[in-house]
């Protein structure tokens, strides 16, 4: 709880003042993402990530305020559909029991974008947050969950838009996303590890 407090507070930061300043609706950016992350690194100490959460589809929306032409920043959002390792599912199965795993992130980011005439435009992006991983194990109407969470110490992105009109544009981003898992269901964790994802897809982008 404390880590969204602290997280909330540098939002607040960065888009509020943001927010009043803007006077021309065309400086803000809302963008989706639709992408593909594999897990590497370790979950914890001596525990793999792909052994417990290989990879995951994440829904990502991004909030960003135009300061110049080239450079934006503000805050986002993601949501991930988790995928089972194949040790869990079978555990899940022989248990007669619906697993499942999700992912929730949330920081804020800025972009600086290589505006040019041409139709296909380049950008790169630099970001830092929080992530937790949510375990959910369902049998009839009862239910119990696991939450782990920690810092994304950085993100690093790269991506290119391709103009379909001159508010709306859609192109490939690739991120890589560090971070360290510090606590399970607010218990520290002792042996804690380094893990990435790598996050390859694609983003509609849209000038307000």
């Amino acid at each position: 709880m404390r880590k969204l407090i602290v997280l909330g507070a540098v939002l607040a930061a960065i888009v509020v003042p943001a927010a009043s300043q803007a006077q021309d609706a065309s400086k803000w950016i809302l963008a989706f993402r639709l992408g593909y992350a594999p897990a590497m690194g370790d979950a914890m100490s001596g525990q793999q990530m792909k052994d417990a959460i290989p990879s995951q589809v994440p829904l990502q929306l991004d909030v960003l305020y135009k300061f110049t032409p080239e450079f934006a920043a503000g805050a986002y959002l993601s949501y991930g559909f988790g995928q089972l390792s194949s040790a869990e599912s079978d555990a899940c199965n022989a248990a007669g029991v619906d697993c499942s795993m999700s992912t929730l992130r949330l920081g804020v980011e800025g972009t600086y974008t290589f505006v040019t005439a041409n139709q296909f435009v380049p950008w790169l992006g630099l970001g830092f947050g929080y992530e937790g991983v949510t375990e959910k194990v369902a049998l009839g109407g009862a239910s119990a969950s696991q939450n782990t969470d920690g810092w994304e110490f950085l993100n690093l992105q790269v991506g290119g838009d391709y103009k379909v009109n001159p508010k709306f544009a859609i192109g490939p981003y690739v991120m890589l996303q560090v971070g360290q898992y510090s606590s399970i269901e607010g218990n520290s964790i002792s042996n804690k590890g380094t893990h990435e994802w790598l996050n390859v897809g694609v983003r509609g982008k849209f000038d307000l």
